[in-house]
């Protein structure tokens, strides 16, 4: 009976360690993932801005990819904040700033990432932030 009893708990045991491994496995490669998705779009559009393409060829980039859109530019601060509620990962105080300081935003869905592009008086490509879902 006692062999029983100890067997049954290091099988139980054994069994929920296993089940806290791999558990903790998929958060930390779901976290990978989702960090490697923000760094591949993140360093796509660094590059971008170092290139200050104007707005129709950023657009055409970004929509010649399947299942990217572009969303309706928000025309007030108010609209720009429903917009942003969206996503919560979003640094709406960033996005903010950054839309005082340059003339025109355009906005792009690649994915589970919004682009929030910035540019100056002669449509070339000067900031950009993101946001995730």
């Amino acid at each position: 009976m006692a062999d029983t009893r100890k067997a049954f708990f290091v099988v139980a045991g054994s069994l929920a360690v296993t089940g806290v491994i791999v558990a903790v496995v998929f958060s930390l490669a779901g976290w990978a993932y989702r960090h490697r998705d923000a760094s591949l779009h993140d360093g796509r559009l660094r590059r971008a801005v170092e290139q200050h393409p104007t707005i129709g060829q950023v657009s055409e980039g970004i929509l010649a990819e399947p299942g990217n859109r572009a969303l309706p530019t928000p025309a007030s601060e108010e609209e720009l904040r429903r917009l942003l509620a969206r996503y919560p990962r979003g640094r709406a105080d960033a996005i903010e700033a950054k839309r005082q300081r340059w003339r025109d935003l355009r906005v792009f869905e690649a994915g589970d990432v919004v682009y929030f592009l910035y540019f100056d008086e002669a449509g070339t490509l000067r900031d950009y932030e993101l946001a995730g879902r």
